[in-house]
């Protein structure tokens, strides 16, 4: 299973979590590097993701992420607010998860890291930290909560 598959069988779960539509056809390819000029060894990822970025300040990225040695899956919301940011990680905090959510930036994610072992449970271990960030999403009231009218 696919990335952008696991993505797509969470996807309805994860837009009624957020309180938002969110639909397959917002999903995009990410690379990094995306560019061999710019290329680091240390910090490469794939996966895909929704980039409201634009139109609404926040993105969200599903990714398979190698940084320091390590592989990591992740799924985060990224906003432009920082302030934002806080808001949504103190309410993720508030509630018991299976997943360390952590803050850098103005991007809060969660995230697990792989062993050898997991290569043919990508997709299942997807599934399952997009299942957990929907729980948080839930018991946090969703994305509109936050966001400012």
């Amino acid at each position: 299973m696919t990335i952008r598959e696991s993505v797509v069988d969470e996807l309805g779960v994860l837009s009624t979590a957020m309180g938002v539509k969110l639909t397959e056809d917002e999903l995009i390819d990410r690379a990094r590097p995306d560019k061999l000029s710019s290329f680091d060894p240390r910090n490469i990822s794939l996966g895909v993701k929704i980039d409201r970025i634009g139109k609404a300040g926040w993105g969200l990225y599903f990714l398979l992420w190698w940084s320091k040695g390590e592989a990591n899956l992740w799924v985060s919301i990224w906003v432009r607010d920082g302030k934002l940011a806080d808001s949504i990680f103190t309410a993720f905090n508030k509630s018991p998860s299976r997943t360390l959510v952590a803050l850098e930036s103005r991007e809060v994610y969660i995230s697990r890291t792989l062993v050898p072992n997991d290569a043919g449970q990508l997709g299942v271990i997807l599934r399952e930290l997009i299942r957990e960030f929907s729980e948080l999403w839930t018991k946090a009231g969703g994305l509109n909560t936050f966001l400012k009218p």
